[in-house]
């Protein structure tokens, strides 16, 4: 009777051995699993900020865009060449207040 005793004991710790194993497995997989779509989420987000800052910055391109076609028509040319060079039309004549101190 003692042998049937030893042998129930062992098939008891290989059972045990084999439990703590598949409990271990299911853990680690449920860990790993977790893990990873708390990194999803996390690129998620990132991707969702990156794909913004895109669509702001091609805002910003036509803007610029936009600004350089300004600077090529002729209208802008000589509210400049008038402004900052100060110059005229041919025929223009110009007059300068002497009491106005100008301002710079």
């Amino acid at each position: 009777m003692k042998t049937r005793k030893t042998k129930k004991k062992k098939f008891n710790i290989y059972m045990l051995i084999f439990k703590v194993f598949v409990l271990f497995t299911v853990c680690s997989s449920a860990y790993s699993v977790i893990n990873q779509g708390m990194v999803i989420r996390e690129y998620k987000k990132e991707i969702k900020s990156l794909k913004e800052q895109i669509k702001q910055e091609d805002e910003n391109i036509k803007k610029v865009k936009a600004e350089i076609e300004n600077y090529k028509t002729d209208e802008y040319i000589e509210k400049i060449a008038r402004e900052k060079l100060k110059m005229v039309k041919p025929g223009e004549i110009i007059y300068i207040d002497i009491n106005k101190r100008e301002v710079e």
